[in-house]
Parts: structure tokens; C-alpha cells; sequence
């Protein structure tokens, strides 16, 4: 067992839906396989819309405004998530940076300031889902990117959410 799953604890995991989608399947998949290794962990996803599961989830999903109050360090999972969690009363949050959504802003819906409202904001911790995520971050944001995560595997989550 990792010597940060020794005693009790609990995080959650904000995703923009449970739907059909990559960062959702690998959240819930690797949530499910944490639960059969450390059944002492107790793990929420809250979501922004209602949808289909894309997985059977073997814990509580229930909707954002339920993470208000929620003990324990939260992990956004995309820039609107990231955005309500900034409002959170919670004791450490994090940015999991799955996706490099302003890479794509063709329409031009959110102008750069949008983003970097929350990326530069020393309250969230940011993680990068890869090397060259993590080099685009600390280009365009000029903010270091502390910790890099493949997939959401969860033994480097737990290090990362309970280490000093």
C-alpha cells in the first residue's frame, strides 16, 4: 500500500460531465481501479451536466454545486471547472490540465484573459497530462507547472494530493 494511503482520506474530482468522453472514461476507470487497492480512500466526481455515465462508477457522482462544502483537495479537470473551484471554500486545489482547450478557440469565444484568470492563479496547483502540455502551460502563462500525470493515473495523484 502507498504510504499516503495509510489513514483515511478523501479528494474529489470535478469533470465537466460523466458522458462519453476521454477525460471522463480514464477518471472513473481509474477511480474504480483505486477502490479495489484501497477501499479506505473515499473519492466524489462531481459533475457540471447531467449525463450517461460512459462507465459504471463504484463511487458517488453527484452534481458541482454538492462540492461547495466538500472536505478534503478538489482536482478540476477543465477551465470551467477549474473556474467554480477557485470559489471553493476547499483545503487544496488542483488543475488537472487534460486538455489545452485554448489551443483551439477558433470561434474566439474566450479571449486570453479567460484563461489566464485561472491558469495564473497561485490558488490552484496546476498538473499537466504530458511533457509537451507542460511546456506549452509555462510558455503561454509564464507559470510553472509543478507535477506531470499521464491518464490520470491515480498512484501519481495520491502523491501528488497528499505530499507535504
Amino acid at each position: 500500500m502507498l504510504e499516503t494511503t495509510k489513514n483515511s482520506k478523501n479528494f474529489s474530482v470535478l469533470v465537466p460531465d460523466t458522458g462519453a468522453n476521454q477525460i471522463s472514461f480514464f477518471v472513473i476507470n481509474k477511480l474504480n481501479e483505486m477502490f479495489k487497492d484501497n477501499p479506505e480512500i473515499d473519492a466524489m466526481v462531481f459533475y457540471e451536466n447531467k449525463h450517461k455515465s460512459c462507465l459504471p462508477a463504484n463511487f458517488a457522482t453527484m452534481e458541482i454545486s454538492q462540492a461547495w462544502n466538500h472536505k478534503g483537495p478538489m482536482i478540476a479537470t477543465s477551465l470551467s471547472t477549474a473556474e467554480k473551484l477557485l470559489e471553493f471554500p476547499c483545503e487544496k486545489r488542483f488543475f488537472y490540465i487534460w486538455d489545452l482547450s485554448w489551443i483551439r478557440n477558433s470561434m474566439g469565444l474566450n479571449s486570453y484573459e479567460s484563461y489566464k484568470h485561472v491558469y495564473t492563479n497561485k490558488s490552484l496547483e496546476l498538473i499537466a497530462r504530458n511533457q509537451s502540455h507542460k511546456k506549452a502551460i509555462e510558455n503561454c502563462f509564464n507559470r510553472e507547472v509543478k507535477h506531470i500525470v499521464s491518464d490520470f493515473n491515480i498512484e501519481d495523484i495520491l502523491e501528488i494530493l497528499w505530499e507535504n
